[in-house]
């Protein structure tokens, strides 16, 4: 928002963000083929400003900010375009096996369980045979850190929510502010990419 101005805006139903079309012309591609999606899909917003009053002037922006589209009618009777919200970033992906991973969109996941106490960083690492891993450390509340049932709890969850199999350690409230810096950072960190760099 601070290069494009407001994009959208949730309305009275809280169904969907409802974008402002009058100042904004939004789309959402795919991030490797820069392609429009389709249906309810994920994909980058890329925004053309539609005013020059308050921002200057941006044509085709890529926010690289992930959202889909909601799809279906509004219960408000608008016309307008919706999306369902930011998911995550897409400069912030981790591909295992063929899935995309955002750990930006796992927060909503991980809210399904009373016991996540609100903050989580992902670690990803490869293997000798050159397999990535995405180890999700999550804080939960104090009388949860040993439970290994819950362990297993959020590893089947994050399994059947985001497509592919993650690994999870749990920790108690606060042990991920070192990782996150949280205390020191306007956005806390989310991955951590302990994976070798390709040689260029």
């Amino acid at each position: 928002m601070a290069d494009t101005g407001p994009i959208a805006a949730e309305g009275l139903d809280q169904d969907g963000m409802y974008v402002m079309e009058d100042a904004q012309h939004l789309e959402i591609i795919d991030e490797a083929s820069g392609q429009a999606v389709s249906g309810d899909t994920p994909g980058d917003m890329v925004v053309t400003s539609l005013y020059r009053d308050d921002v200057y002037p941006l044509i085709r922006f890529n926010t690289h900010d992930l959202s889909a589209w909601k799809l279906g009618s509004s219960s408000l009777g608008f016309t307008l375009q919706r999306i369902v919200g930011v998911l995550g970033r897409s400069d912030n992906m981790v591909k295992l096996r063929g899935i995309n991973v955002y750990p930006l969109a796992l927060a909503a996941i991980l809210n399904d369980r009373h016991e996540f106490a609100g903050e989580y960083v992902c670690r990803a690492t490869r293997d000798s045979t050159g397999r990535d891993d995405l180890t999700v450390i999550i804080e939960t509340r104090a009388s949860a850190v040993r439970d290994a049932g819950l362990v297993q709890a959020f590893t089947q969850l994050l399994a059947r929510r985001a497509g592919v199999e993650l690994k999870v350690e749990l920790v108690g409230p606060g042990d991920t502010a070192p990782l996150t810096q949280i205390d020191s950072r306007q956005k806390p960190i989310r991955l951590i990419d302990e994976r070798p760099k390709a040689s260029t």
